[in-house]
């Protein structure tokens, strides 16, 4: 994986993609997801690439890993292990809630 491409790109004819642009990315994803109750979550690097790890706080088996990734043209948030897309880097409020799903919170953070 190389820092210069997206992290699923498939060939030369990607734009180049650059860490600092995908990790204020996933610094903003990380804010959306840290306000929410039930969530943990901190930016870890996974081969080179910050992505956002999050955990249902009371059910730490739940985890999923978000990147930011350029594609189609556009950057995205994306699911880390997959590649597949999540939304677009100028709507975190809503990844944050798909985030939410996918971690199966049910709304209520430790006491």
């Amino acid at each position: 994986m190389s820092f210069d491409r997206g992290r699923h790109a498939a060939g030369k004819g990607e734009e180049p993609v650059l860490t600092s642009d995908r990790r204020i990315f996933v610094r903003a994803l990380d804010e959306a997801v840290r306000s929410r109750p039930g969530v943990a979550c901190g930016i870890v690097t996974r081969q080179g690439i910050p992505v956002l790890h999050a955990i249902n706080s009371e059910m730490p088996s739940h985890s999923v890993e978000v990147g930011a990734d350029y594609v189609g043209g556009d950057w995205r948030y994306t699911w880390a292990r997959t590649g597949d897309a999540i939304g677009p880097v100028d709507d975190p409020e809503s990844v944050a809630d798909a985030i939410v799903a996918a971690l199966k919170v049910n709304g209520r953070g430790r006491s």
